[in-house]
């Protein structure tokens, strides 16, 4: 979500005369500021410096913290300089970091982008800190100016917040509750997107599968592409995400679709359906589990038990057999035992996730799990951890390597920016492979048979039609399989 507020932030500053620049790596103009930077055009050096902000954890804030330090020395030397923050951080602090930072000229909350160059315009001319935070309502901005990075892909957000009451989330603080896009302008901007040769969309929300489109009115007028949300054209229906999806599978030219992230309560028999039925749809799955203890679960208040979460995976593994399970994982959270974290090893162990964001648990204020007290020990947190991503580690390696000698289909993203002789790609499993092709293959779909693993990127090499006897075409690379066959 961070990804795309940023590329509506750029868009709309370049569609206002700005220049937009990312920092050379070996020459930073400003030290220690890695985020992008806005200068206005025809000025020398840098004039603006904005950043995209995080409170899922606490080290993303520190290094926030860092930066505007680091900022605050530089405008010393530049007193012009125009420093600000967007995101989540000004959801969660407000007006505080204005007395903390006095250097900051201007906040703009997650539901506020579009006023960014307005803002900017009003520290010049008055020279003095403003923000632009509001409660309610939408935090999602379709704008033809969004500059995306590839022309294949997009980021397209269709919900915002969430209602769990998770109690080590910070998201219903900084996001707030629940909103969903109106279907009609979900299936309208991914058409346009297609219409643009974007192949791959990603669907976005802090718990998107619980996405809930407002229902069409009895009696109102109804497009042709609307009239398939409602099921066979009845107006009042409500526009469930599994119907969506398979609605925004319908978009010709429209040739993946993934989404991020999921919350099991709300991963259903109905979504695992349209997924087994619709090629379209991504075959990997976040569905973030957090602990492998039920006594942790629950004072997480994470609406599911260990058993039940395997349940349904396995029902999906069933359905989807191709399927590429990832998941997030807390260690230390407040209270948690060895027999607690055992239960978390176990529920690696048995599930097998192709891969895990796995963390140690810090404190969010405001968030209920902050009154629980964190009493884990860092040097205890930083075992177990140890110990989980050594264990994810190897899975993630084992399930990989069944995967060799297999063919598979892939996106290719663009040239190898490492050797210009490769492409780089992604499976349908949101896996990343490199092999080499041609320049004009990219931003399409190839057969590729795998041929070996580095690190987690697979290597690979084109599928090749060799005529047999007779002149007929055979093939004689490995036939296709799936991985899962050899988990």
């Amino acid at each position: 979500m961070n990804q795309y507020d940023s590329q509506v932030a750029r868009g709309l500053l370049e569609a206002e005369g700005y220049q937009v620049v990312s920092e050379d790596e070996e020459n930073q103009t400003l030290k220690g500021a890695d985020s992008q930077i806005a200068g206005n055009l025809g000025a020398p050096g840098v004039d603006v410096v904005l950043m995209n902000t995080c409170s899922v954890r606490e080290h993303a804030e520190d290094r926030v913290y860092g930066r505007l330090g680091m900022l605050g020395k530089e405008k010393k030397s530049h007193p012009n300089l125009v420093i600000g923050l967007m995101g989540c951080m000004v959801e969660e602090h407000k007006e505080k970091l204005f007395k903390r930072f006095p250097q900051l000229d201007f906040m703009v909350g997650t539901r506020n982008i579009k006023e960014i160059p307005a803002l900017i315009e009003e520290v010049w001319h008055y020279r003095k800190q403003v923000a632009r935070i509001k409660q309610d309502g939408l935090s999602i901005e379709y704008t033809e100016f969004i500059k995306r990075t590839s022309p294949f892909h997009a980021w397209l957000p269709i919900m915002t917040g969430c209602d769990k009451v998770c109690t080590f989330c910070i998201v219903p603080i900084t996001r707030g509750s629940e909103v969903s896009m109106p279907a009609r302008e979900v299936y309208r901007e991914a058409s346009r997107l297609a219409g643009e040769g974007v192949k791959w969309i990603t669907l976005l929300g802090q718990n998107v599968n619980s996405y809930h489109g407002e229902t069409l009115s009895a009696g109102a007028p109804e497009h042709q592409s609307t009239r398939k949300l409602t099921g066979d054209g009845c107006a009042g229906a409500p526009v469930t995400f599994p119907k969506l999806l398979d609605m925004l599978c319908q978009i010709e030219g429209l040739e993946m679709i993934s989404f991020t992230t999921s919350h099991p309560h709300d991963a259903t028999e109905e979504l695992f359906q349209v997924i087994a039925k619709n090629p379209k749809i991504s075959r990997r799955f976040h569905l973030p589990l957090q602990s492998g203890s039920d006594r942790v679960l629950k004072r997480m208040k994470r609406l599911h038990t260990y058993q039940a979460y395997k349940a349904k995976i396995d029902r999906l593994r069933m359905l989807v057999p191709d399927i590429a399970i990832t998941s997030d994982i807390i260690t230390g959270f407040p209270g948690e035992t060895e027999r607690d974290h055992e239960a978390t090893v176990n529920a690696l162990k048995e599930i097998r996730f192709d891969g895990a964001y796995i963390y140690k648990y810090s404190v969010r204020p405001g968030t209920p799990a902050a009154k629980l007290g964190d009493d884990i020990p860092r040097s205890v947190k930083a075992i177990r951890l140890r110990e989980l991503l050594n264990l994810q580690s190897q899975i993630t390696e084992k399930i990989h390597r069944s995967w060799i000698g297999n063919s598979a289909r892939v996106f290719i993203e663009e040239l190898n920016p490492k050797n210009s002789l490769q492409l780089k790609g992604r499976l349908s499993q949101d896996k990343k492979v490199v092999f080499e092709g041609s320049p004009q293959w990219v931003g399409s779909f190839r057969e590729i048979e795998i041929t070996g693993l580095h690190h987690e990127t697979f290597l690979g090499k084109e599928k090749r039609l060799e005529t047999g006897l007779g002149g007929v075409g055979v093939d004689l690379t490995s036939p296709p399989q799936t991985a899962w066959k050899n988990r």
